[in-house]
């Protein structure tokens, strides 16, 4: 076998964790893999692979050279593919990298009926609550809720999710509830330690000025879904994305405040890949399958009639001082 050869079976057993799955894969025995890699370290003078009996990891040579050699082969097998005019069956595997909350409702869902679509492609989801070097951790797509920053990206639009103040029941009916944004300064939140801005509310008050609340609160961490849960627990106010909170608001598991005060709450989604001179067919029938997906509108807006109507009747029974007390707790 040619180098090409030793470089895919190099570049196999460091995506397979191991010699048997990446011989299961190329349709050859362990030993010959093994051989292989053997064969290449021989000609590059290196080692690459630290091998034990329960499996392999990469040495810093070997890191340094995966890295490059995993971004050449995907070039060649994207050039292979064009050749004709005719693009290859999607194929291989698809690194995607998304934050936590928005990829297990929004994304791992959807998982099933893209791989049903196309059998050929294995999809790894890694999560992340902060942006990644896409490029540096060897990931194919990633999801951004924001204006993605980096523009080596390329940026496809999924769609726009929006921000709501809401808090628990239980919450409202210990420290009451605000009527109007100077309130804020007078309740607490659960703070994000990723986003600074998730933290500063922007309010439009009553004499029409808007400005960003700076939030205090008792607890703060770096992970959204910890954030979700300390809400639901009635821990203090989040301003929440509506692909979370929409079942809950609906359920009266939470309650919505001041969302005619709320300003510039709605925030774009991206899908977001390296830019190649020839994209994989693996990343363009997946953000292609986003893309439709999440047209006309996404999946949770389905929902966001009976939200807003929970949402009404939320803010009608805080003014009859059902849910609180008729002044805000001081």
């Amino acid at each position: 076998m040619n180098r090409y050869g030793e470089m895919e079976a190099f570049v196999q057993v460091v995506e397979s964790g191991g010699f048997t799955e990446a011989a299961r894969k190329l349709r050859l025995s362990p030993s010959a893999v093994s051989k292989l890699i053997s064969r290449m370290e021989d000609r590059l003078g290196a080692r690459l692979l630290h091998r034990t009996t329960r499996r392999v990891s990469l040495t810093a040579e070997g890191r340094a050279y995966f890295e490059q050699l995993r971004g050449i082969l995907t070039e060649i097998d994207a050039v292979e593919a064009s050749i004709g005019g005719a693009e290859a069956e999607p194929r291989g595997l698809l690194r995607v990298n998304v934050a936590h909350g928005f990829g297990m409702s929004q994304i791992v869902p959807l998982v099933p009926d893209f791989i049903a679509r196309h059998p050929q492609v294995q999809v790894q989801i890694t999560f992340d609550d902060h942006i990644v070097d896409l490029v540096a951790a060897g990931e194919d797509v990633g999801i951004r809720l924001g204006v993605p920053g980096d523009e080596s990206l390329i940026a496809r639009k999924l769609g726009d999710y929006r921000r709501m103040i809401c808090g628990a029941t239980g919450y409202f009916e210990r420290h009451g509830v605000p009527q109007t944004p100077a309130d804020l300064a007078h309740h607490r939140a659960v703070l994000s330690t990723n986003v600074a801005l998730l933290n500063q509310w922007p309010m439009r008050f009553p004499d029409g000025h808007v400005e960003r609340v700076a939030m205090q609160g008792v607890v703060a961490s770096n992970s959204g879904d910890a954030l979700y849960r300390l809400l639901l627990d009635g821990m203090g106010l989040g301003f929440s994305a509506d692909f979370l909170c929409h079942k809950d608001v609906a359920a009266g598991r939470l309650r919505t405040v001041l969302d005619d005060c709320l300003v510039d709450s709605s925030w774009p989604i991206y899908a977001v890949y390296p830019a190649r001179k020839h994209l994989a067919a693996k990343v363009r029938a997946f953000v292609d399958f986003l893309v439709d997906r999440f047209s006309p509108q996404p999946p949770w807006m389905m929902a966001q009639p009976a939200v807003d109507q929970a949402a009404a009747r939320s803010r009608a029974a805080m003014s009859s001082g059902v849910l609180s007390k008729a002044q805000t707790k001081r």
